[in-house]
């Protein structure tokens, strides 16, 4: 179950690295990239499911639950605002807003 655990953990950073980098490469001409909201989804995906291991297992710490419940609504917010955002015109100010908060989720992870 370890194993497993620790592959989830590769796929969260790596979806939240998904959301990220397609910010980076535009920022001449911000705009929410095609696939930005579908890697934030599979992020929180991935998430949820490692709180339900960490919770059911005996082999990884128990999760922060304050620390899962706001990740996970900043994670919804910044999927929310992608979807929204996601078909509007190349200048659009408010992928950096789904940028912040991507950064603003994975800041919790680190710090908290």
């Amino acid at each position: 179950m370890a194993t497993f655990y620790d592959v989830l953990v590769i796929v969260h950073i790596l979806c939240w690295l998904g959301a990220l980098v397609p910010w980076v490469m535009r920022l001449r001409a911000p705009r929410v990239a095609p696939g930005m909201w579908h890697a934030i989804a599979a992020a929180l995906v991935t998430g949820l499911a490692l709180t339900g291991i960490a919770s059911a297992s005996d082999v990884v710490a128990d999760p922060n639950n304050a620390k899962v419940a706001v990740k996970l609504v900043i994670g919804t917010a910044a999927m929310v605002l992608a979807i929204l955002e996601q078909n509007k015109p190349a200048p659009n100010p408010r992928v950096h807003v789904v940028a912040g908060l991507v950064v603003v989720n994975v800041a919790i992870a680190l710090l908290w």
